[in-house]
């Protein structure tokens, strides 16, 4: 499940990184097509950040600098070709990205 939201050249985000925040204050809401299908606070995750990170670090070769994706918390909806995601974390920003298949 991890590897699947962490894989190397794709990771749709920007344009800015924000620094010294602690991630465990993270509140997360995804949405697709304006529609709220997720809404969470990383704290209440199954494992927390800095064990997410420990079990990653074997299997992906971490530098400063990288960004991982923890994912949601429970079950995603399917997204189309033309549907509109948007993501937003409190204190760092939003990002929306439009679903594009490759046919």
């Amino acid at each position: 499940m991890w590897r699947a939201k962490n894989t190397d050249t794709f990771k749709p985000m920007g344009p800015w990184i924000v620094t010294d925040l602690n991630p465990d204050d993270f509140h997360v809401v995804i949405k697709v097509n304006d529609r709220i299908v997720g809404e969470y606070d990383v704290a209440t995750a199954i494992f927390g950040v800095r064990t997410f990170i420990s079990k990653m670090s074997g299997y992906l070769t971490l530098v400063p600098g990288d960004v991982l994706w923890m994912g949601t918390d429970g079950a995603t909806e399917n997204m189309v070709d033309g549907d509109v995601c948007t993501i937003s974390i409190n204190d760092i920003g939003t990002l929306t990205n439009k679903v594009n298949w490759q046919k």
